[in-house]
């Protein structure tokens, strides 16, 4: 049985200027990794390409209907998404990747058999993660990692079209 996603969060460490990203499954599992400056930019244009890919986006021919489609969608994806509740690291977690942090270098995006992103995240050397996002994950995975960047100050302009100054992050739990 493969385990699905339960929860994920975003803490940035200023002492180590780093991203921690933090995410528990069903199973109880909880996976340490983290994302540097580097990383995160690519992070996020990967995860902007996946989002403007949508066949609702893509099957529109002006630019500006492309963007006010991707915009409703944003929205709709953010509106569904409880923010409010705090990040539950399991009791008596396994930690399949150790217990220390590991540092993302390499990331693949596919598409799985439900039509989901599925993100492949994986160290210079050792085993990757796979995470699969629906759409709505997807748009609120880009949303909480636009805030931790915003927090962590590191001059990157992840502005989504439409959307005003990001705000204080706010940990969270997605189903």
């Amino acid at each position: 049985m493969v385990a699905s996603l339960y929860q994920f969060r975003f803490e940035y460490n200023a002492e180590e200027d780093r991203v921690l990203f933090r995410v528990s499954t069903t199973d109880r599992s909880e996976y340490l990794i983290w994302f540097t400056r580097r990383y995160v930019k690519l992070l996020w244009k990967q995860l902007q390409l996946s989002i403007d890919a949508h066949p609702e986006i893509q099957r529109h021919t002006s630019a500006h209907t492309r963007k006010f489609v991707a915009s409703f969608r944003r929205e709709t994806a953010l509106a569904k998404t409880d923010f409010s509740k705090e990040y539950e690291a399991p009791s008596v977690a396994q930690r399949p990747l150790g217990e220390a942090p590991i540092l993302a270098m390499r990331l693949r995006v596919s598409s799985n058999a439900q039509n989901m992103k599925v993100l492949h995240i994986s160290p210079k050397s050792g085993k990757e993660i796979s995470i699969a996002l629906t759409d709505e994950l997807l748009h609120s995975f880009s949303h909480i990692l636009g805030q931790i960047v915003a927090k962590a100050e590191w001059d990157l302009d992840f502005a989504v079209p439409g959307e005003g100054a990001p705000v204080e992050i706010v940990p969270n739990r997605l189903h």
